[in-house]
């Protein structure tokens, strides 16, 4: 499923273990780093679904809102 906090924190997770056996400080920053990215992701994806579960919108419709959002006509990048 797009946008899985528990696929994230699997991610955050192997940065994690990787960063163990880094050999280079730089290396073992970059993958604390992105450990700490993914940590975050996950948290905002689920603050997302509560948000949403509270309007009563269930969260398989967001996909489904956010694709269909359109420019509106007449815009700024039109070529009219």
């Amino acid at each position: 499923m797009p946008g899985d906090p528990k696929e994230c924190r699997r991610h955050a997770a192997k940065c994690a273990e990787l960063a163990m056996t880094a050999r280079s400080h730089e290396l073992k920053t970059a993958l604390l780093e992105l450990s700490k990215n993914w940590e975050n992701l996950a948290i905002s994806l689920e603050a997302v679904r509560d948000m949403v579960s509270e309007s009563g919108k269930a969260a398989s419709d967001i996909p489904q809102t956010i694709d269909g959002i359109r420019p509106p006509t007449g815009s700024a990048n039109s070529n009219d």
